[in-house]
């Protein structure tokens, strides 16, 4: 990441800059990077001179940001085990504000070994440049008061800490309780519903054979009609033939009767045709009920597809279900870590707090002062001001009145008192702004 990058600089990146970095992505000082599976905190100290660029220790300021941004920093170790204490003991020219600073975020640091088998103290009496040595001893002398004093008012906050805790602990249960009775009642009512559905899904199916075997009847009383409207016309059609041959050979006999007989026969044509023209309507008529049919059916396919869709979208809704409530479960683990780690933030970010409202206050005093000389300061210089301004106005009006020998020796004082008035003038100005 880019802050990574930055404290990797062997010509130490300015002070805004890991400013801006941090501000514009506050989690990279709590992500581990590199090989050695480093924090910012670490790349800054364990940082070493190049043969190309001069070694420059740490600064304290970007120290100090990047341990008030992420205070567990100090207790995360590296790769090899290695807290940012064990680092800084080995660095030349850290300076005491540096080590202090780690030292009472995390006093227990001075007691963690890394997988060399080495502690912080044995980094520092090992250290080449022998300021940096004794500034080291000496702070992890104080590291250890440090965790003295930590070891006691941890336990002092423990025990204020532990009646909170419990109710904390209470009304998670009590929310866990009502979640899981929430899951239990959805989880019945989406088996409900899927039942239901089944059992619609039944009924579909029922109806669907039903209509099916309603259908195969139609065709086949179609087929039956259709059959037996053939056959009897065939055998009317027979009939009329055989009347007609008779006829012919009446008619070759008697010619007279022969035009009645034709005008009767065309009456019983016409009379098929229509019947013919009936059968063929009836004939439409079942070719329609049998597409409404098929419509039937078509809709009721639909209905089976909308239906599976249904179910579908209840087991995936059964399925997020059961995700929501592992999800919400390791959430309420997530709280109980964040408890532990805001506790130890929160008295230190109280600390901070008063004493900022201390320096606020004496810099209010200090401001109020300062104003009121300010302005009793402009006061007296516009009345000075004023003063002169009437002063010169009296000397012209005089020289005004009086002669020429007058005028020559009064003239050159009144010029002298213009350029003092002038002078003091800006002089005031200036003073104003």
């Amino acid at each position: 990441l880019p802050l990574h990058a930055a404290c990797n600089a062997p010509l130490r990146a300015p002070l805004k800059l890991i400013k801006m970095l941090l501000t514009a992505h506050p989690k990279a000082a709590q992500i581990k990077c590199g090989k050695e599976d480093r924090l910012p905190i670490h790349i800054l100290l364990a940082t070493t001179e190049t043969p190309y660029i001069p070694y420059t220790p740490p600064s304290e300021d970007i120290v100090s940001a990047l341990v008030e941004l992420y205070p567990g920093g100090a207790r995360v170790p590296d790769g090899n085990n290695q807290l940012p204490i064990h680092l800084a003991c080995n660095i030349v020219g850290v300076s005491e504000k540096v080590l202090t600073f780690i030292l009472s975020t995390y006093p227990e640091g001075a007691y963690v070994r890394d997988f060399h088998g080495k502690y912080p103290l044995d980094y520092a009496t090992t250290n080449v440049d022998l300021p940096t040595r004794k500034l080291a001893l000496a702070a992890l002398d104080r590291g250890t008061l440090y965790a003295s004093i930590s070891k006691m008012t941890s336990l002092r906050l423990s025990k204020e800490n532990e009646s909170k805790t419990r109710s904390m602990e209470e009304d998670y249960e009590k929310k866990l309780n009502k979640m899981e009775s929430h899951a239990k009642e959805e989880r019945e009512k989406l088996l409900a519903k899927l039942d239901n559905t089944t059992k619609q899904l039944k009924e579909e199916k029922e109806k669907n054979q039903t209509l099916c075997e309603e259908k195969e009847k139609l065709v086949i009383e179609k087929d039956q009609a259709v059959a037996r409207a053939i056959q009897f016309e065939r055998v009317r059609y027979g009939k009329l033939e055989e009347q007609l041959r008779s006829d012919l050979a009446d008619v070759q006999l008697k010619n007279m009767d022969l035009l009645d007989q034709l005008e009767s026969t065309q009456g019983d044509l016409d009379t098929s045709k229509e019947t013919e023209a009936k059968r063929v309507g009836e004939i439409d008529v079942l070719t329609q009920t049998l597409s409404e049919t098929n419509d039937k059916l078509d809709g009721t396919k639909n209905k089976l597809d909308m239906t599976e869709e249904q179910l579908k979208m209840v087991q995936g809704e059964l399925a997020t279900a059961c995700n929501v409530i592992k999800q919400k479960s390791g959430r309420i683990a997530q709280l109980e870590q964040s408890l532990d780690d805001t506790k130890s933030s929160v008295l230190h970010l109280i600390q901070e707090h008063e004493c900022a409202q201390a320096n606020m206050e004496k810099q209010k005093e200090y401001l109020g002062i300062f104003i009121s000389q300010q302005i009793n300061a402009e006061k007296e210089a516009k009345s000075s001001l004023l003063k002169m301004s009437l002063l010169v106005d009296a000397i012209d009006v005089s020289q005004r009145i009086m002669g020429g020998k007058l005028e020559e020796a009064v003239d050159v004082p009144s010029t002298h008192l213009k350029e003092v008035l002038e002078e003091k003038k800006s002089e005031v100005a200036e003073e104003s702004q």
